[in-house]
């Protein structure tokens, strides 16, 4: 499948979406792409095997705080589109998740919702297929479900103070 960035290697695909335009929704890149071309983007880049830590972490890199802090609203502002409001109580549940986890529930659903779209191009007489948002098939609420069901097997014996200061860690600090 064609994407916006054509065949490029992984690296340098995560190279590209590593900048402001992904991860800062106060930046005035933020405009530059339509929430559902970036979602398209990022999703393209997850399905050919990229991985959404690495890139964010790319970002985040040497930044100052102010714009790590924005990576987490990014995430949220995309699950949002994601989901459409599908998933019951989705800021909730999303503030007791670790980055790691939010992550993972971005890549999950971004897999799922990226489709092919065949085109024929009639410049070059071929058909072609770009990658379109399609989120019919996606089951949100199962893909958190899931992961929500993992960290409770992983952490047990984690009390609700523990709950609220990963909460307070989503809402007012950097993860990055």
């Amino acid at each position: 499948m064609r994407d916006y960035y054509g065949n490029l290697p992984l690296d340098e695909y995560e190279q590209i979406l590593a900048n402001r335009e992904y991860w800062d929704d106060l930046g005035a890149e933020w405009n530059c792409s339509s929430m559902e071309k970036k979602l398209v983007r990022l999703g393209t880049f997850v399905q050919r095997g990229g991985d959404l830590n690495r890139v964010i972490a790319l970002y985040a890199e040497g930044r100052e705080y102010t714009y790590r802090v924005t990576i987490q609203h990014c995430i949220e502002r995309y699950l949002e589109a994601l989901t459409n409001e599908r998933v019951d109580n989705l800021k909730l549940r999303l503030f007791k998740l670790e980055k790691e986890e939010a992550v993972k529930l971005l890549s999950e659903m971004l897999k799922v919702s990226i489709g092919v779209d065949f085109r024929y191009d009639k410049y070059t007489s071929r058909q072609v297929s770009f990658g379109v948002l399609d989120t019919r098939n996606l089951d949100a609420e199962g893909i958190l479900s899931a992961i929500e069901q993992e960290h409770r097997q992983a952490h047990s014996d984690e009390s609700i103070e523990d709950i609220r200061k990963r909460a307070h860690t989503w809402i007012w600090d950097s993860w990055w």
